[in-house]
């Protein structure tokens, strides 16, 4: 039987029989090669089909592919600046107990994924001299951000400090070195922790005289952006810091705190949840595995409807009512028994 004429699905079906990547209601990627950047750390470089509406450089992608045989999705920054032919790199770091970047570097030329919206403002926001911090794969959007500035703003008085463990892990050395010779307001300076130690504040101010004074922009592991964030709030010069992660900091839990009940009713799973705990950390400390992307309210990946109790949205501060209604588990937490289809 023919299917109708405006059925999306069934001319989505044969548009993909013709080339996998084709869709007209999903946004997808050919893998067209990869890439190792450094010991753990792989580019891919994508093509996407024709419904990926472009990005800013600093923003970040939902990145779709299946983990034994269940669509997973997590946030990864672009690492190139748009190009003409539209190519994107994405740059990820293989995390041992992380089952989708395990399944990203085992991606092979010709494989398809699924790609969302571009996110994110991180970005400079004056045109005043310019700070880059970044530690391990923090260097991924700083990459693209440098090579927008270079054709921009070349004049620009730029300094990029990247604290990696030994020269192998330097992520885009030759990259940035090749830019830094063609801009010479741009200073590089690598800290190597094996050799140096920890990149600590008199590091910083020593590299860096005029630190305070300068816009930063901020990526890298939780502990090492405490520690910047720290430095700025003891200099008064927080306004002038702007920092990129992928997820919302799980606050300190406190163990007194009271525990809710939680139901998945479709499941039939039941849990625990402490208050001011999100849904997503409570299941995940459970040993349930619900699907998230970002962790930080941006991606919905996490979104799943509430049939009853009232929650939390641990970012806004907003209370739900005890009816239902869709609700995202990474930054929802429970104010009482709470009911997820699920």
């Amino acid at each position: 039987m023919l299917a109708p004429l405006n059925d999306a699905e069934a001319w989505g079906r044969l548009a993909r029989a013709v080339n996998p990547v084709w869709s007209f209601t999903q946004t997808r990627a050919r893998v067209l090669r990869t890439v190792d950047e450094a010991p753990g750390v792989l580019s891919l470089w994508l093509q996407p089909n024709a419904r990926f509406a472009g990005f800013r450089a600093g923003q970040h992608v939902l990145l779709e592919l299946d983990v034994a045989g269940v669509r997973q999705a997590r946030c990864f920054s672009f690492s190139q600046a748009p190009r003409a032919d539209g190519q994107l790199r994405l740059t990820i770091k293989r995390q041992t107990a992380g089952a989708v970047s395990v399944a990203v570097h085992a991606l092979q030329p010709g494989d398809i994924v699924g790609l969302g919206a571009a996110q994110g403002t991180f970005a400079p926001q004056g045109d005043g001299p310019l700070l880059l911090l970044a530690a391990g794969s923090g260097i991924t959007p700083m990459m693209a951000l440098l090579q927008t500035l270079a054709t921009e703003d070349a004049r620009r008085d730029v300094v990029l400090v990247h604290a990696a463990r030994a020269p192998a892990d330097r992520i885009f050395a030759a990259e940035l070195q090749a830019l830094a010779r063609t801009w010479p307001t741009l200073r590089l300076h690598w800290h190597l922790s094996q050799t140096d130690g920890r990149l600590d504040d008199a590091t910083i101010a020593r590299l860096v005289p005029d630190w305070a004074a300068r816009e930063t922009l901020l990526c890298g592991p939780d502990d090492f952006m405490r520690r910047i964030e720290a430095m700025h709030a003891q200099a008064g010069s927080g306004a002038r810091l702007h920092r990129e992660s992928f997820g919302r900091r799980a606050a300190p839990i406190d163990p007194q705190a009271a525990e809710h009940a939680i139901a998945f009713a479709t499941s039939g799973t039941r849990f625990a949840a402490r208050a001011g705990q999100s849904l997503l950390e409570a299941a995940e400390a459970a040993g349930l595995a619900p699907r998230f992307g970002c962790r930080r309210g941006i991606c919905r990946t996490c979104q799943c409807r509430k049939r009853s109790g009232s929650v939390v949205n641990l970012l806004t501060g907003e209370t739900s009512g005890p009816g239902e209604e869709l609700i995202q588990l990474c930054i929802a937490a429970p104010l009482g028994a709470v009911e997820l289809a699920l």
